[in-house]
């Protein structure tokens, strides 16, 4: 057994000895916590009950404000409805002191010799309400009010004058009522005066406090003012330097643009010159040709592949692009270019597009070949077997029943043909094949005509095939009308 070896009854009052011994130690920590439990109660309770305060002294204030203003409201809405019933009542007593005073102004100045006399109360009259005018634009524009005052008082004394020297110089009118008369030119202006200037000065005139407020507004205003300007300028600057930016990217991308389409251009350039050595070289008459269409056109009108195009025309076949060069001068706007050429082709060659005299001569002379061989190794019935290859080969023949579906011949009665030879009916006498239309009909005077005017223009190409050619039908006729014309004498 280990040395260190402790009985568990020696352990367990080991531990209640610590355990005693830390107690006090427990005890006085508990109890600290436990205070700065209650302490961050306390301060939490007194936070809370200053919040609430605050919340009550705030709601209070607000009370107190709306309450205030409202009362405020009130009062402005009142002194309002009272401004417009003193208003009222001043617009009223002016209206009824004029009517007072100027009956009395008319009756001092009428003679019935100067009627127009009465024109002098009507202007002493007005002359006051005028005055009074003046002043409160005066008021209104910051000027000085006190000459429109003495005008007023001056022109409402002298109709009061006027209305008291009427009234005592007149016993009919009486002192009294010139008294009044001149009370009631005086009164009218004076009391209008009073509520008008009274009211202008209140608006005009500020508290200490309001002035004190509207120069913190002022100020408060001022500083807002400037502190936008200054956030104002930042921003136009940032946006002027983000403007710079993009400018100047935009410039980059336009300089590599201008750059790329430039080398583009060279390069271009460069390819265009090879061509033009080459074509030079390889083709000078072509390239005369060339030269010349560009220089008869305007400048941009025509593309270099279409003159190139047409200059290969006209070195291959100047006579053509001769008379091409007529009909283009000659022709409407509209004309296409290639019907031009396709008719100054026919015009000049005498065939269609594209056709030549040494191409269909070698063409007859071939077909003139076959002709002959065919002649010389087959008899009558296989040379018409052969001449139905040669028009499936060729093309259909004319009206004579030259076509395939025409001019074949009919099955034999013993069943579907097999063979060339069989359908042709070689080597079966000569009444297996059926009789064509076209190997009897009787040959047309046009017809010979023509045969004639060909053979006059072209002895050397005048055969079977040029004959069907030119009418357009079987080479059976064709050969019938080359032999009547070979041979005057023979089938007509």
């Amino acid at each position: 057994m280990s040395s260190d070896y402790r009985p568990w009854e020696e352990r367990e009052a080991d531990l209640r000895r610590r355990e005693a011994l830390d107690a006090p130690k427990i005890a006085a920590a508990k109890a600290r916590a436990a205070e700065i439990e209650r302490e961050s109660r306390k301060a939490e309770e007194a936070d809370e009950e200053e919040r609430v305060q605050r919340a009550e002294t705030k709601a209070a204030d607000a009370a107190a404000k709306l309450a205030t203003e409202q009362a405020e409201r009130r009062r402005k809405e009142a002194g309002r409805k009272l401004d417009t019933k003193a208003a009222s009542a001043v617009k009223k007593f002016a209206i009824i002191c004029f009517l007072v005073a100027l009956p009395l102004q008319l009756r001092a100045f009428w003679d019935p010799t100067r009627p127009w006399n009465i024109a002098i109360p009507i202007m002493l009259e007005s002359a006051a309400w005028v005055a009074l005018r003046l002043a409160e634009a005066a008021i209104a524009n910051r000027r000085l009010v006190w000459p429109y005052l003495v005008a007023t008082a001056v022109f409402s004394s002298i109709a009061a004058g006027i209305n008291i020297a009427d009234g005592a110089l007149h016993p009919e009118i009486g002192l009294v009522f010139g008294l009044g008369g001149g009370v009631a030119s005086l009164s009218g202006p004076g009391m209008w005066m009073i509520h008008k200037f009274g009211a202008r000065a209140k608006d005009a005139k500020a508290t200490r406090s309001e002035r004190k407020l509207a120069e913190q507004q002022a100020k408060q205003a001022e500083a807002e003012l400037d502190a936008a300007r200054v956030q104002a300028d930042a921003l136009v600057e940032a946006k002027r330097v983000e403007a710079d930016g993009r400018q100047k990217i935009e410039a980059d991308k336009r300089a590599a643009h201008e750059a790329k389409v430039a080398a583009d251009k060279a390069a271009a350039d460069a390819a265009l010159m090879a061509q033009d050595e080459q074509r030079k070289s390889l083709y000078p008459g072509a390239w005369e040709q060339y030269e010349l269409i560009l220089a008869a056109n305007p400048l941009g009108s025509i593309s270099r592949d279409r003159a190139w195009d047409e200059a290969r025309r006209a070195d291959a076949h100047p006579d053509v692009w001769r008379r091409y060069q007529i009909l283009t001068l000659n022709a409407p706007a509209n004309t296409k270019s290639s019907d031009l050429w396709a008719e100054a082709w026919v015009s000049e060659k005498g065939l269609p597009l594209g056709h030549t005299i040494e191409g269909l001569a070698t063409k007859l002379a071939a077909r003139e070949y076959v002709d002959q061989t065919v002649a010389e190794h087959l008899g009558a019935a296989e040379h018409l077997a052969v001449e139905e290859l040669l028009e499936s080969l060729f093309g259909p023949g004319g009206d004579g029943g030259a076509s395939p579906a025409k001019g074949r011949p009919k099955k034999p009665s013993g069943g579907p043909a097999q063979d060339l030879g069989a359908q042709v009916g070689i080597g079966k006498g000569p009444d297996s094949t059926p009789v064509r239309k076209d190997l009897t009909e009787p040959l047309s005077e046009a017809d010979l005509k023509a045969a004639r005017e060909l053979r006059d223009a072209d002895p050397d190409g005048f055969s079977t095939p040029a004959v069907a050619d030119l009418l357009g039908r079987s080479r059976g006729y064709a050969k019938r009308i080359r032999d009547a014309i070979n041979n005057p004498k023979g089938e007509q």
